[in-house]
């Protein structure tokens, strides 16, 4: 778990201010109340792209909101395809088979 401090620490351009934002927009989840935020490792990834996205970009408040919507949900939409074929593994292979063609048929229109 990483404190407020280490997270402002990381992330020499960043301030308090910065992550409240985040916070409150939901774009942060720590654990713990206000004087005493945990952040887990994946806050810590998307504090970076925050970062990176307001003041490398210049990406203002709500274009960020879209961006990393658009990235949970691709991020949610990988996981799916990944349980979808590991499920499709596991079929027996005339079935395989016939998903495999049905896709190639489907991908010709």
């Amino acid at each position: 778990m990483t404190t407020l401090d280490d997270l402002l620490r990381l992330h020499g351009s960043l301030t308090t201010v910065h992550v409240e934002r985040w916070v409150a927009r939901g774009l942060l989840r720590p654990t713990g109340g206000a004087d005493s935020w945990t952040f887990e490792t994946i806050d810590v990834a998307r504090t970076h792209l925050l970062a990176e996205l307001t003041g490398d970009l210049g990406l203002d408040d709500e274009t960020v909101e879209m961006v990393i919507d658009l990235i949970d949900q691709v991020h949610t939409l990988r996981g799916q395809l990944d349980v979808i074929g590991r499920a499709i593994a596991e079929q027996p292979a005339a079935t395989r088979e016939a998903i495999a063609a049905a896709l190639a048929k489907l991908g010709e229109r």
